[in-house]
């Protein structure tokens, strides 16, 4: 059986399942790609519920430059077929003095309450600063190092000069900028997304705030989903079959690697490669024969750390939210915003969410509004021990802190995403939203190419960073390796 008499099966049609596939069929090469959802898109997909447009994952785009890349690298016109509308008030930070920070672009980025000439000023500086001392380190990371197959020699030979500033702690380094108390807790909540304290993270986190700075925050005009309906558009003028509803219960190995793959229900698909973009935990679990594990993988499996769980709630209604910032905030003092990412008694007295509608009215009927928010998870090892009842009484205490910040919201329409339908329908490992940590070392990661000769692996969990650019990146790397060990 020959590879060129074979197709590849791409496994998963997400983000970086569909860039694969569009490299590889670019590329010559015959390509089916299995789905197991009803439809494509994966993390970065919509669903529509009752009239309202609610985000399956992803919620907004941080480096469309990168992103633009990618898809010239799939030879995609990004601006035709993704426009972008700016997030205009992207991120608002409430504090418990009464102090209010807006962040975004330099010039627009304000403090409200006590002192608010002086203590804008201060932020303005701040920022001006941090963004002139990281500023080269946004770029080289942007055009040397993350558009590459992940490689620690590589990171080291383009970043080595930057490790010091790297290698501190985002909570010494926010206090270093930013000696004002309230402005150190409101550039900290930009990190609240990682679902790690501050003081928890590596310095390399703050460039989310770079990108904020240096890009700004984006949605693209007809939601999230646009991003995976491009490379998936381009795959049927391709005639490449994206075949939906087809779980993959294991992948076949015979003496010579990967031979095919068996769907749920007993079809047998023969391949020489696999590109597996479901997590790499799921692959080495699961899919393959247990003796047919590499040691690389099985090193990943035990020593990965995975990064944190949280319950989706989303929410469609009336809100009359006083804000008109896509981010809202209200949170303790940076030392204490931890609290956020555990599971506590009660009502949350701190509370962070995202309103698209504020963007987009597109996602709701005319005069309504969307909120999401995550809840935290913690005090569980598997994504199984979180019960239905946690989430009512997660539920029920996010839905009684909001309301006193928005006493008129009359909700119409609601979705919760636990952790286990995350593991099961998002095949997120665990109910991990991110796969691995945040910050985490990138020998920590899958690799690419992987001792078992035809299988290859790309998604969250291969990939040092997350976000939309670096899962689509992860897609054409694992497909330029297939295509390397072919020559």
């Amino acid at each position: 059986m020959s590879r060129n008499t074979t197709p590849v099966i791409v496994i998963g049609a997400g983000l970086s399942g569909l860039s694969a596939a569009l490299a590889l069929a670019r590329a010559g090469r015959e390509v089916i790609v299995l789905e197991a959802a009803d439809q494509p898109g994966g993390c970065c997909s919509t669903a529509q519920v009752d009239g309202y447009t609610f985000n399956n994952g992803a919620v907004y785009v941080a480096v469309p430059s990168l992103l633009r890349l990618t898809f010239e690298q799939l030879g995609l016109d990004f601006d035709a077929e993704v426009p972008l509308v700016p997030i205009d008030h992207p991120h608002e930070t409430h504090l418990d003095d009464g102090t209010t920070v807006h962040l975004g672009a330099l010039e627009t980025a304000r403090v409200e309450g006590l002192q608010a000439s002086s203590r804008t000023a201060l932020l303005r500086d701040g920022l001006r600063k941090l963004q002139g001392d990281w500023q080269p380190i946004y770029r080289r990371l942007l055009d040397d190092v993350l558009p590459f197959e992940p490689s620690l020699p590589r990171t080291l030979a383009q970043l080595w000069r930057y490790l010091p500033k790297l290698a501190g702690r985002a909570d010494r380094l926010i206090a270093r900028y930013f000696p004002d108390p309230s402005l150190q807790a409101a550039v900290a909540s930009i990190l609240l997304y990682t679902g790690t304290a501050p003081e928890r993270l590596p310095s390399s986190q703050l460039i989310g705030l770079l990108a904020l700075l240096e890009e700004g925050f984006h949605l693209p005009k007809t939601g999230m989903g646009a991003i995976t309906a491009a490379p998936h558009r381009a795959l049927q003028v391709l005639g490449v079959p994206v075949r939906c509803g087809c779980k993959v219960e294991r992948i076949e190995v015979g003496s010579g690697g990967v031979t095919g793959v068996m769907l749920e229900g007993g079809e047998y698909l023969p391949a020489r490669d696999v590109i597996a973009t479901c997590a790499g935990f799921s692959v080495v679990n699961h899919l393959l024969p247990a003796t047919a594990v590499p040691r690389a993988l099985q090193r990943v499996v035990r020593k990965a750390p995975l990064s944190h769980r949280a319950v989706a709630v989303q929410l469609g209604g009336c809100f009359d939210a006083a804000s008109r910032s896509f981010i809202v905030n209200h949170v303790p003092a940076m030392s204490r915003q931890g609290e956020l990412h555990r599971v506590g008694t009660g009502t949350p007295r701190w509370l962070s969410w995202t309103s698209p509608s504020q963007v987009l009215r597109s996602v709701a009927p005319a005069g309504r509004a969307v909120i999401e928010l995550y809840a935290p998870v913690s005090g569980i090892d598997h994504a199984e021990q979180w019960t239905p009842a946690m989430t009512e009484r997660a539920l029920e205490g996010h839905l009684t802190a909001l309301r006193k910040h928005l006493p008129a919201m009359e909700v119409e329409t609601m979705r919760t995403i636990d952790p286990a339908t995350f593991a099961r329908e998002r095949h997120l490992h665990e109910g991990a939203l991110y796969g691995i940590a945040p910050g985490a070392n990138p020998n920590a990661y899958f690799p690419h190419r992987t001792a078992l000769p035809g299988l290859h692996l790309a998604g969250q969990t291969t990939f040092p960073g997350f976000g939309v650019p670096t899962a689509m990146l992860s897609g054409l790397q694992a497909a330029a390796g297939l295509l390397t060990a072919d020559r």
